[in-house]
């Protein structure tokens, strides 16, 4: 199942980098979306239309916003996902490049939550890995 989850998981970013859409059939109805804990709005987002809305809206405030992938690590019900988000404030000629780490929860082919961390290490470590 492992492989499936990476497959589905990388499947989801590449639509969002064509789309800038959350992919709706990739996610349980109940699915939760932590915003990492040291942001001042950090918040919960639940249900699959509180979390689209959140995905659809925070790059709203830059241009020409991407997320660059740097590698899919496979922990069983769990893809952890480092990557660098990047983008220009809007409006400005502010470049932005913000390193988060996404770890994705999967329960029978569907994701059922995402929580953010600023590192890798954090995130390996909230799996129970460590470096």
């Amino acid at each position: 199942m492992s492989q499936e989850n990476v497959s589905l998981i990388q499947r989801v970013y590449e639509e969002y980098g064509r789309t800038g859409e959350v992919v709706r059939w990739a996610l349980a109805w109940d699915v939760e979306w932590h915003t990492a804990a040291d942001l001042p709005d950090t918040d919960v987002h639940r249900g699959i239309e509180s979390v689209a809305a959140f995905v659809r809206d925070w790059p709203s405030a830059f241009e020409d916003f991407g997320a660059e992938v740097e590698e899919f690590i496979d922990i069983g019900d769990c893809v952890v996902v480092p990557l660098v988000l990047r983008g220009r404030v809007r409006g400005t000629d502010e470049a932005v490049a913000m390193r988060e780490t996404h770890v994705w929860k999967l329960r029978e082919a569907k994701v059922i939550e995402v929580r953010e961390y600023r590192t890798r290490e954090q995130a390996l470590e909230a799996v129970g890995l460590r470096e």
